[in-house]
């Protein structure tokens, strides 16, 4: 049985986990001036068209967008920094699978 006390700490490692998704998501944008959005979509929920790389179990990035558009290297330079940033999030912390799944993250214009 969940007690109060059980939801409050898994409500706490949400926030945290949420926290450290959203600098580890500053960081690469920071570090890929071109990039400006990308996917992570369930392998059931993602054409073939829009996926770019398999990431890990059932996950997929996709939809990667970029300005000014990149030749065919240098969008899968970008495509492998995104992928290799991803896959470190979630050996480092698997739950973080679930929190990417079917998110799009964007950057953020001032």
């Amino acid at each position: 049985m969940d007690t109060l006390q059980d939801r409050g700490h898994k409500e706490q490692q949400r926030l945290r986990l949420e926290a450290d998704l959203a600098a580890s998501m500053e960081t690469l944008f920071r570090r890929c001036p071109s990039l400006y959005g990308f996917s992570v979509q369930q392998a059931s929920k993602v054409t073939r068209e829009r996926a770019v790389d398999h990431l890990e179990g059932d996950l997929y990035l996709a939809d990667v967008a970029c300005h000014p558009l990149l030749d065919e290297e240098r969008c899968a330079e970008l495509c492998e920094v995104v992928s290799h940033t991803l896959l470190e999030l979630v050996e480092e912390r698997p739950e973080m699978a679930e929190l990417l799944s079917g998110r799009t993250f964007a950057r953020i214009l001032h």
